[in-house]
């Protein structure tokens, strides 16, 4: 089953049985779309995921996340706001799929700040994760932005007020009673899964049909007595429900709808949904790798096949040998009747059983001697290409017969160690190329420069030297991020990261990168230092191979005493 209300509501328990009073330590961004938060009460640790994927948005307690992407924006926006602050309020917002975890974070200042909430909605596509100032709701940031043009019904954008989805006419699945679920239904076996599932709140089509798939053996109102049981946590059973190797559905009870699955039960729903969510992307890593592999093969399958397609074209050419050896030979026989000058000559081919007439084509500026030993000349460079030739083909041959010794492989590979392995051997035989670009990148961004948060939660780099500063305009800065320089001096180049590509820097963040500037400058320590600033895109290497050296147009010039932001990267 998705993730729906009840796995939702079961979680909710969870968490605030583990995560009330307990302060964000740290977060990590696993991808695009998920991040874990640590969350620590004195010695003890626990990890939140949070996902807001398309297909598998979710929240739940989990182990320890590998390391995953370079944070974004929004890690670094969320930590900034929450890093340190402590959860005291963790709830599901009615019956939708919306759960809220309040933090009050922590401050050295006399005035604490207000409380902000994360908001993450589990709606399929339109899964959303969102930070919101919970004294008067209003969103400070999202991981979706949406404006008017993309919903009518509501905006998420920072500085409106948050407002929940629009809400259906259903009922409440907790104080329904029996004589107006008969009203509703009656005592019909006909009731279908739909007709539950549009009625009545907290149902997802999964839980529907289970109902359905209970009444087969019971009423219909005492099917759906033992699934509403379950939204109890103390009747609760976490199952995860397996074909095999494909994890079908996890469930907080044992699903009568897929009588031949096999099930595993765990203490909590969070434990059931890591099990879960690890086996589906276990697979989809198994998929991915078997996609790249055979992508892999198929492209070298058609290579070796053009390949010998040409070589038994030319092979059908170098078959020609003999013919260009038996033109010389009836030339050699026949001198007397050849002149020079000729183009052409017609002889009985003795060497045929038929005895046939053969005309033979001549270079007219040779003689009848020379012009045989032509055709000598390309028997023998003819005979020699097609013992070349029938080689290659062998080769050919060979390397499509290790192909096919590799499909086999690639079929038999039923395990991503298995299938990894395979990868190797691809590379080492050329299939594939090794990947190292992207960790090449990595390399040369861990120390390559300084890095700050700004007092508004923006990422500021900079440059350590002129090789720095050149990597920093080269490979970091995007053409909506903000560089500045201390005006006409020597000194770093700086770089406002602006990922959601915002018309504007904030005033505070501008100033506390203007004084990184003039501080990273030949001018640091004048009290007053003039600094350009423009965006990224109007910013150009100069010509020649001076590192360091840029031209820009567009500016505009803040001064500043240097300084250095007490918040670091």
């Amino acid at each position: 089953m998705s993730y729906d209300s009840l796995a939702l509501r079961l979680v909710v328990e969870e968490l605030r049985e583990v995560l009330l009073g307990s302060t964000i330590r740290h977060i990590e961004q696993a991808n695009p779309h998920t991040f874990s938060f640590k969350v620590g009460r004195a010695a003890e640790t626990q990890w939140l995921t949070l996902s807001a994927h398309s297909l598998h948005a979710r929240a739940h307690l989990t182990q320890k996340p590998a390391p995953g992407q370079k944070q974004s924006y929004l890690a670094d926006f969320l930590t900034t706001h929450l890093r340190r602050g402590t959860i005291t309020a963790i709830e599901q917002l009615g019956w939708d799929r919306i759960l809220k975890i309040t933090v009050q974070p922590t401050s050295d200042e006399p005035i604490q700040p207000p409380p902000k909430a994360i908001i993450a909605e589990f709606m399929g596509k339109h899964s959303n994760i969102i930070l919101i100032d919970a004294s008067d709701d209003r969103i400070l940031e999202s991981l979706k932005r949406i404006d008017e043009t993309m919903s009518r019904h509501r905006e998420i954008l920072p500085g409106e007020t948050y407002v929940l989805p629009p809400q259906q006419d259903k009922l409440n699945p907790l104080t329904l009673d029996e004589s107006a679920f008969i009203q509703l239904f009656g005592e019909r076996v006909e009731v279908s899964w739909r007709q539950l599932f549009n009625k009545i709140d907290g149902l997802s089509p999964t839980l529907a049909k289970e109902i359905i798939a209970r009444a087969a053996q019971t009423d219909l109102w005492s099917a759906y007595q033992q699934v509403i049981a379950c939204f109890d946590p103390g009747n609760a059973s976490p199952q995860l429900l397996m074909d095999e190797d494909v994890p079908l559905a996890v469930s907080p009870m044992p699903l009568h709808q897929l009588p031949d699955a096999t099930s595993q039960t765990f203490d909590t729903m969070s434990d059931a949904l890591t099990a879960y969510y690890d086996a589906i992307t276990l697979n989809e890593s198994i998929a991915s790798e078997r996609r790249s592999l055979t992508q892999a093969l198929t492209k070298q399958e058609n290579l070796l096949q053009r390949k010998a397609e040409g070589l038994h074209t030319d092979l059908e050419r170098a078959e020609k040998a003999d013919d260009y050896r038996i033109q010389g030979e009836l030339i050699l026989a026949n001198l007397h009747a050849i002149t020079r000058g000729q183009k052409q000559v017609e002889l009985q081919n003795y060497y045929s059983s038929e005895l046939e007439m053969l005309s033979i084509p001549l270079n007219p500026e040779r003689s009848p001697s020379e012009n045989a030993q032509a055709y000598f000349k390309r028997y023998t460079k003819a005979k020699r290409g097609r013992s070349r030739i029938q080689q290659l083909i062998s080769d050919v041959e060979a390397d499509q017969e290790t192909l096919r010794l590799y499909a086999s492989k690639l079929e038999a590979a039923d395990t991503l160690e298995a299938l990894q392995r395979l990868r190797t051997e691809f590379v080492a035989n050329g299939y594939l190329k090794a990947s190292h670009r992207g960790k090449q990148k990595q390399e040369v961004g861990e120390g390559a420069f300084r890095r700050y948060t700004s007092s508004n939660g923006f990422q500021i780099y900079v440059g350590r030297n002129s090789q720095s500063n050149d990597l920093l305009l080269r490979q970091i800065a995007k053409p909506r991020d903000m560089w500045l320089h201390a005006k006409q001096i020597h000194g770093s180049h700086v770089i406002i990261r602006n990922p959601e590509h915002r018309q504007d820097i904030p005033m505070p963040t501008l100033l506390q990168a203007a004084q990184l500037a003039a501080y990273y400058s030949k001018a640091h320590h004048a009290s007053n230092v003039p600094v350009d600033y423009t965006w990224a895109r109007y910013v150009v290497k100069r010509k020649g191979n001076v590192a360091g050296y840029v031209h820009y147009t567009r500016e505009k010039t803040l001064y500043v005493e240097p300084a250095v932001p007490t918040s670091k990267g």
